[in-house]
């Protein structure tokens, strides 16, 4: 049945900046539930059954009061228009021991994104007055974190992310990554490319290798199913930023290496990948021609590139390509590129001896 709110239940719960409710320790798992939604949708002025809604939860992960929250997803989808089926209730991947809370968000129009924070404390719940979310060019922060404390930066980009249509498996790999970063939807590029210009030859399997990683390989390693676990995902920790230089060449925006190997014939193939942000093309899709890329005190790029990269859904080789090939004729090729203590850019492109100083 779905919950249905009165002109009454709205001016009990609406009062001062926080509604509270009965007592924490007092009430069940799905009384929690019921309480959270009641006071999201009076915070927000809305109804059991308008389907521009979305919550934010961590609920699944952590514990509430020693007990299990993954119920809260039934208690949700049951109560309202919001379900992981219909993609608009998404579980954000945190610590075990966290303090449960919900962002509850609504869609009013097209740059009008009202979000309220929910969280538990000892007198019952809190609900924070709604904010706009929605994020404009040089967007400051400041009132998010105001309101959100450390979680805006995640609060905020999902918000966005599910308003402007992210696509469902790149939401899924972020909420594991616990943000939607414009890194991780370079991922999305990355593993399209791969399934459309690297595709698997009879016999062959996969490995990745993220040298360079970033925030892609949180998306890379949860749609392609790699894990260190299966032996098909390792990691060397290299910057990103950094080219490689070898006294013939500079290699430059490294992206990463997709490996396919024959395990039976031991024969395969190495690609170290390119990623071109396209810096110049946002600049014009913004229309700020000298903007100052400073992804950490402007926030907002993340939520603008990710809009950038909207535009560009299909199309994965505007951003990937592949820098170099390198044939692996047997199982030590392939050694020489994963085992401990190997450098994979210096098999494939040759040494950078600036970068041997650097380890020195």
């Amino acid at each position: 049945m779905k919950i249905h709110f009165s002109v009454t239940i709205l001016s009990l719960l609406v009062y001062l900046s926080f509604g509270h409710i009965s007592a924490a320790e007092e009430i069940s798992i799905e009384e929690l539930g019921k309480q959270v939604i009641t006071s999201a949708f009076s915070r927000l002025n809305a109804k059991s059954q308008d389907t521009n809604m979305a919550c934010l939860t961590n609920a699944g992960y952590v514990k509430y009061n020693g007990r299990s929250t993954r119920s809260l997803y039934d208690v949700i989808s049951q109560n309202t228009e919001i379900s992981l089926g219909r993609g608009n209730l998404l579980p954000v991947h945190t610590r075990w021991n966290e303090t449960i809370w919900f962002a509850f968000v609504q869609k009013k129009s097209e740059k009008e994104l009202l979000l309220t924070y929910i969280t538990p404390n000892k007198h019952g719940i809190s609900s924070t007055k709604p904010i706009n979310v929605y994020v404009d060019k040089n967007q400051s922060f400041k009132i998010f974190k105001e309101v959100l404390g450390t979680k805006a930066f995640s609060i905020v980009t999902f918000a966005n992310g599910w308003a402007d249509g992210v696509p469902e498996t790149l939401m899924n790999g972020a909420l594991f990554h616990d943000h939607l970063c414009c890194g991780v939807f370079s991922g999305y590029f990355t593993v399209n490319f791969i399934k459309k210009h690297v595709a698997l030859k009879e016999k062959e399997k996969y490995i990745y290798i993220g040298a360079p990683a970033w925030c892609q390989d949180d998306y890379i390693i949860t749609h392609l199913n790699f894990t260190p676990g299966k032996g098909n995902y390792c990691t060397m920790k290299y910057p990103w930023h950094r080219p490689w230089k070898t006294s013939e060449k500079v290699y430059e925006k490294l992206g990463g290496i997709i490996i396919r190997f024959d395990d039976i014939i031991h024969r395969g193939q190495a690609c170290l990948l390119c990623f071109d942000w396209r810096e110049d093309d946002f600049k014009q899709f913004v229309e700020i021609p000298n903007l100052k890329l400073d992804w950490k005190d402007q926030p907002w790029l993340h939520v603008w590139y990710n809009r950038f990269f909207l535009k560009h859904l299909d199309h994965p080789e505007n951003f990937v390509s592949v820098l170099k090939i390198k044939e692996l004729k047997n199982q030590n090729d392939l050694n020489r590129l994963i085992k401990m203590g190997a450098n994979p850019l210096e098999e494939i492109l040759g040494q950078d001896k600036l970068w041997t100083s650097d380890l020195n």
